[in-house]
């Protein structure tokens, strides 16, 4: 309600409180009402109040026309005026209203512009890519191939000339003693025959003149083979084949990255367009429906006020106000096309990509743990670390040493200032180290294994560092972190030979989240990946079903990283299946559960030195993996971190635990 239409009505209720005879105390009330309304009414509240004031202001009426013995107040221009204030309301209202019911309807026409429209088929490849990765991945084993006959050439040149070379120098040997003039008084030739000396002579050194050409041209002959032996060549030719190998596998990898970067994100994108966009259309539509409801109640209002002005001057005033009360005034003109049509409206359905909701089949992520395995070991390559743009590489791993005792000639000291090398914490002693290389910096010496401080700081080891496996053992605990170039390996290569696994599956026209099938694969190999890669119609007998119901590629297969198929999925036809996990529930014999045995604990030298871990699940998974290898698993104080595992080859038994005094520990592997 406008300040002039409230002006209005105070001016009515003074200049006419006279005449009207109203009582004072509710007369009073009405102008105190009129006189705090706020700006024009937003809400149902606002028009509430107002309404509530005409109404008030109609029965005040009534009573001072009763109290006047019906002598009527001259009110005709106040009606005048406020009628056309009230024109005015009223049209600001359905011009709020179009205004509410035009932003719902802009909502609702961009439900789908802007987002992408995809097909089944629709795949996310970098510019000139076909999706097949075959040429590239028969390129780099082709090079790799090359490799090995470049290198079988250059060890071969380099074998030759090394043999060349040693027969070289005994020819030179022998040469040398035989290129000697023999002095006359060495000749074994006695008498007085000038002729039979002279024969001699002849003779003698006839042998030694052809045994000196013939060492001579033998020489001779090996040093100009030397000369064409030079393996100059083929060494750039075999270390130019390692470098076209490693821009090989750089493309292939690289092509993957892109390939998994562009999948992902697009798919991400997809239905992340879609609900915000609908999310934004119901956050509209609530906003519109609050607005004309708002307004509803103020139109309401208005004819209200409207009615009660009319019956100001009706011959029977009373009984027109009456009628004004109990009226209903209907606010159809007040609406929203797009309000009223919400609840017909669905939710705009978009098609997903085969690719999204089954995941990249083609290749795995090259920094998936199995990509080398799958890509290169499994064809018996040996390619270097992965170097694409996607790849995350650490150029420094670190091995946790426990009971490692370090004396002070090992801690590296800070050429500018003279101190001993020291952290407050730990990511700044490995930054630290890292920047100067495992050239200079061996590692880390942490006093307490206890992590660093400023109370007890750690210190750096400076290299060529310690002989971590005669070092003293420390009686209070000490460790050593050793920083090494490239990533972590482990500290056994005892692996378990094969374990059982239990593979979960979902598939996508159910819910591709929930799990839908769970396989037991036994006899697989530690560490392996399943997946669900091609089809099959013929070889399986699980396709003869799904031909049968007219999908002629068959039956989806779960196939190992080597190929092998382990299980069947859905038919091969929209649906697809995904892996969701894969846990290796038994190796080698031994399961992943263990009996716990406390208050006891065991020396270093029953531990597996360098074997360290954090947390019990590593622990737990480290010792499954070592299968025979892993005994159990130490925990020095009972409380799961910074277990170690227990080596299963010195013969721990129940009877070699020592009685702890700090509750520690012992875990031991159950077999199956």
């Amino acid at each position: 309600m406008s300040f002039q239409l409230l002006g209005l009505f105070v001016a009515f209720a003074t200049s006419e409180a006279a005449k009207m005879v109203p009582i004072p105390n509710q007369q009073d009330s009405i102008v105190n009402l009129l006189a705090n309304v706020p700006k024009p009414s937003e809400s149902k509240a606002k028009a509430t109040e107002m309404e509530t004031m005409v109404m008030l202001l109609a029965q005040q009426a009534k009573l001072a026309r009763k109290q006047s013995q019906g002598a009527d107040g001259n009110v005709t221009e106040l009606v005048t005026q406020i009628k056309a204030e009230l024109k005015k309301m009223e049209e600001e209202v359905l011009k709020a209203a179009g205004v509410a019911d035009g932003a719902c309807q802009e909502s609702f026409a961009n439900l789908s512009v802007g987002c992408p429209l995809y097909s089944g088929n629709t795949t996310f490849l970098p510019e000139g890519f076909t999706g097949d990765f075959s040429p590239l991945r028969s390129a780099h084993t082709a090079c790799r191939t090359e490799i090995v006959g470049k290198k079988q050439e250059l060890d071969a040149c380099k074998s030759s000339r090394e043999s060349l070379i040693s027969l070289e120098q005994t020819l030179t040997t022998e040469f040398s003693g035989i290129n000697i003039f023999e002095s006359p008084e060495e000749c074994a030739v006695k008498g007085d025959d000038v002729l039979l000396y002279l024969g001699s002579m002849r003779d003698h050194f006839k042998n030694k003149q052809l045994a000196w050409w013939k060492t001579y041209y033998r020489l001779e002959n090996v040093t100009q083979n030397i000369t064409q032996w030079n393996c100059t060549d083929k060494e750039i030719e075999y270390f130019e084949k390692i470098s076209a190998c490693q821009a090989a596998q750089l493309e292939l990898e690289e092509t993957a990255c892109q390939v998994h970067e562009r999948t992902n994100e697009s798919c991400a994108s997809l239905p992340a367009c879609y609900e915000a966009k609908w999310s934004n259309y119901l956050i509209e539509v609530t906003a519109s429906n609050k607005t004309i409801q708002d307004l509803k109640y103020e139109y309401r209002a208005i004819k209200r006020i409207g009615c009660l002005l009319e019956a100001f001057s009706a011959a029977d005033m009373d009984a027109a106000i009456d009628a004004c009360i109990a009226e209903r005034h209907s606010a159809a003109a007040v609406r929203s096309q797009c309000v009223d049509s919400h609840a017909g409206i669905e939710k705009p359905s978009f098609v997903t990509p085969e690719v999204c909701a089954g995941g990249l089949q083609s290749i795995l992520h090259p920094s998936d743990p199995n990509f080398n395995e799958t890509e290169y070991a499994a064809y018996g390559i040996e390619a270097n670390k992965c170097l694409a743009s996607c790849c995350t590489i650490d150029w420094y791993s670190w091995s946790t040493f426990n009971n490692a005792f370090v004396t002070q000639d090992h801690y590296m000291v800070d050429a500018d200032t003279g101190r001993v090398a020291a952290f407050g914490t730990m990511e700044e002693a490995k930054s630290a180290c890292e920047m100067m290389g495992s050239v200079l910096c061996f590692g880390i010496y942490d006093t307490k294994c206890d992590g660093a401080s400023e109370e007890s700081p750690v210190k750096l080891i400076k290299a060529p560092g310690l002989d971590l496996e005669s070092v003293k053992e420390s009686s209070i605990g000490s460790c050593v972190l050793r920083m090494k170039l490239g990533s972590e390996t482990t500290v056994t290569t005892t692996i378990a030979q094969f374990c059982s696994y239990e593979v979960n599956v979902s598939r996508t026209d159910v819910d591709p989240s929930a799990v839908w099938k769970t396989y037991h694969v036994e006899k697989q190999e530690y560490g392996e990946v399943f997946r669900f890669s091609g089809c099959a119609n013929a070889e399986l007998d699980e396709a003869a079903e799904c031909v049968a119901s007219g999908v002629s590629n068959g039956v989806r297969v779960l196939k190992n990283r080597h190929g092998q198929a382990v299980g069947t999925g859905v038919c091969c036809a929209s649906a697809t299946n995904t892996v969701l996990t894969t846990t290796p529930i038994q190796c080698d014999g031994f399961a992943d559960n263990y009996t716990k045995f406390e208050k006891v604990y065991l020396p270093a030298t029953k531990l597996i030195r360098g074997t360290t871990y954090s947390n019990m699940a590593s622990a737990r998974e480290a010792c499954l993996r070592m299968g025979h290898k892993c005994w159990g698993i130490f925990d020095d104080k009972c409380d799961t971190v910074n277990v170690m595992l227990v080596d299963g080859y010195i013969g721990v038994t129940a009877g070699t635990f020592r009685n702890s005094s700090q509750s520690s520990c012992i875990f031991q592997k159950e077999a199956v």
